[in-house]
């Protein structure tokens, strides 16, 4: 599965709690209600999963422009004056 369709998913899972919730009643048993609290913290759950995620591949992405920047750095400094003027 990819992780667009985890997305998809998890938002959809949540748009069918929030219409459950609309429509429950005052009057729904208690079952029901635990039932939608359970189904919720689960569905935060895995948001939560995704959002630690793309926090760790934002981190790395991060890290790779950070070694690119130096490499290129110290690239541009070891080059041969004598080229630069070409």
């Amino acid at each position: 599965m990819s992780n667009n369709d985890v997305d998809e998913e998890l938002f959809s899972r949540l748009r069918r709690i929030a219409i459950s919730v609309k429509m429950a009643s005052p009057l729904d048993n208690r079952r029901r209600l635990l039932a939608l609290e359970a189904d919720l913290r689960s569905v935060r759950d895995g948001l939560n999963r995704r959002c630690g995620l793309l926090t760790q591949r934002m981190n790395m992405a991060g890290d790779q422009l950070n070694a690119v920047s130096a490499y290129a750095r110290c690239a541009s400094l070891r080059r041969d004056p004598s080229q630069a003027s070409n």
